[in-house]
């Protein structure tokens, strides 16, 4: 199955989510950012990388990036 990211933010810029749909337009999951965490680009890019991986070991999916 082909997985479709899309990164979610806030009013202020924050990311929110990972969005995660099929070609189709049907959500597959949503991977919601840990409030604690700090917005920075660093910590962003270790969510995708974990959501991505998460994707392709945990529901078979082939991530389009």
């Amino acid at each position: 199955m082909r997985a479709i990211p899309v990164d979610v933010y806030d009013k202020d810029g924050n990311m929110t989510k990972i969005e995660v749909n099929d070609p189709s337009g049907n959500h597959i999951v949503d991977f919601l950012w840990d409030e604690r965490e700090e917005q920075t680009s660093e910590n962003r890019q270790r969510f995708r990388e974990w959501a991505y991986e998460f994707l392709r070991q945990n529901k078979g999916c082939e991530v389009a990036i």
